[in-house]
């Protein structure tokens, strides 16, 4: 899945409006020139967003805002560095890009990742197996997601990192260029293009849940230096156990929110006098897909808490060490007090072989996030308990000569009882999943879908539970069962 090293803007402007009643007893000065902050002179509380409507907004005092946050930031990279124990080898480029120029690089890349047939083939089979709840075009959708909440962005290619929202607060304008400047320390001490390959060898070399996993080191890093380097300029505090502690708390209230909390949150903070910039972001979060929206969002947040936990385990060595042994699993990754410190829970490996009924569209790990994303679509009551304990996946979708989508699913959990708690959650998500549908799908007769799409096929098998999707019948499921390992 195609990503850039971005902020999110809804959740810079979560960390405004989630902050606690406890302000800083004083906070530096504002230091732009070009801001309605500054102009109406009306927000003397830092954390308190000006009314934008004060000062009509224009593409030059847009620009002319951004061109100060930008000048800005040559006195932010030493107290960033400072902050973060890493030095920069040299500066970092940065400028400013109109969301005209920054929605075409946004469609060029994605278009040289996921060519139109791939995009159609890999959106219909995330469709098929539920993890999208309506048809749609991935390609479309990761383009939306990235145009709408990307505040700013770091391009490992280029070594620039590019300003592209222009929030109406000098302070979020600097807490934004925080945050792409952890990521050009990151790119200068451990190479983010070697941590997160964008050519296909590569890739595959790591799926789905590994890849997860690593954004989560990347921006969790990211996020949690910049919320450091937030407290820091405010409180004037240095870095120690009680700083960190205090931001703990406040990852702990973030990490815990929902998508549609956080869009609340922030519409309630900010009510009337949200800026254009900030409100286009959040509202564009509800039309965003839960399997595109929540491994974007819980990067940030869930990523934080991970850094903030290699922190307690060893300081920013600690940290550092994230990036020479990753986390191998979003299980590790949103779990790390119990399954990377003191020791790694490690992955099983599950391998499926080639099916002879069609080519292959698409061989996905969920790992534990997008199966917690498919029970919050279809079985939401059931969401924790069906995907805790996951051991291992792998779901390989193949398109029959006649259109059909056929998908093999092999899952491997810690225990028999995770196992059958994740095959009665499956089982109770098919009522709200088909409308049309009826059956059992872990009986002999199998779930008819109802949507002329096949039947579905499961089996328990100890701590395996072996599903396909989209059979005639249950002869493809034996075969799965027997040619499928889990090591």
């Amino acid at each position: 899945m195609w990503i850039k090293y971005a902020v999110a803007l809804s959740l810079v402007t979560g960390s405004w409006a989630c902050k606690s009643s406890e302000k800083p007893a004083a906070a530096p000065p504002s230091t732009g020139s070009g801001s309605a902050t500054a102009a109406a002179g009306s927000a003397k509380d830092p954390w308190v967003a000006p009314d934008a409507s004060l000062v009509p907004e224009t593409a030059e005092s847009k620009k002319k805002r951004a061109d100060a946050a930008i000048a800005r930031v040559a006195a932010i990279m030493p107290k960033l560095a400072k902050v973060r124990e890493l030095t920069f080898d040299h500066d970092i480029p940065r400028e400013y890009q109109s969301a005209a120029d920054f929605k075409a690089f946004v469609h060029a890349e994605i278009v040289k990742e996921m060519p139109k047939d791939k995009a159609a083939d890999e959106s219909a089979a995330l469709f098929h197996i539920g993890l999208l709840a309506k048809p749609g075009n991935l390609a479309e959708l990761e383009e939306q997601a990235f145009t709408t909440q990307a505040g700013a962005y770091y391009d490992p290619a280029t070594k620039r990192f590019f300003m592209v929202m222009v929030p109406d607060s000098d302070m979020m304008l600097d807490t934004m260029s925080a945050h792409e400047l952890t990521h050009g320390l990151q790119d200068q001490h451990f190479d983010l293009q070697k941590f997160m390959p964008s050519d296909d060898a590569s890739q595959k070399a790591l799926d789905d849940d590994h890849q997860a996993a690593r954004r989560f080191v990347v921006e969790g890093d990211a996020t949690f230096t910049m919320f450091l380097y937030q407290v820091v300029q405010m409180t004037n505090k240095k870095v120690d156990a009680g700083v960190v502690k205090m931001l703990n708390s406040q990852l702990d209230q973030f990490a815990s929110m929902t998508p549609e909390e956080m869009m609340k949150q922030n519409s309630a903070g900010f009510g009337a006098s949200m800026d254009p910039d900030i409100k286009k972001s959040v509202d564009a979060m509800g039309e965003i897909p839960l399997t595109v929206l929540v491994p974007m969002i819980d990067s940030y947040m869930q990523g934080a808490k991970l850094t903030a936990t290699a922190f307690e385990h060893g300081g920013w060595k600690g940290v550092n060490a994230l990036y020479t042994v990753p986390p191998e699993s979003t299980e590790q990754a949103l779990h790390p007090a119990t399954k990377m410190y003191p020791n790694r829970d490690r992955p099983l490996k599950v391998t499926i072989l080639a099916a002879k009924d069609g080519a292959q569209v698409a061989d996905i790990v969920f790992g534990e996030l997008q199966w917690q994303i498919y029970f919050e679509l279809w079985a939401k009551d059931q969401k924790v308990i069906a995907s805790e304990g996951w051991g291992g996946d792998r779901t390989v979708v193949t398109k029959r000569a006649d259109g059909r989508m056929v998908a093999r699913t092999v899952t491997a959990w810690d225990t028999a009882k995770d196992a059958t708690e994740f095959q009665a959650a499956y089982k109770a998500s098919m009522t709200k999943r088909f409308a049309k549908g009826s059956g059992d799908p872990f009986a002999a007769t199998g779930f008819d879908r109802g949507d002329g799409a096949g039947k579905i096929f499961g089996k328990l098998d100890r701590t395996k539970v072996i599903i396909v999707d989209g059979a005639d019948d249950a002869t493809a499921l034996a075969a799965l069962a027997t040619s499928a390992t889990v090591k």
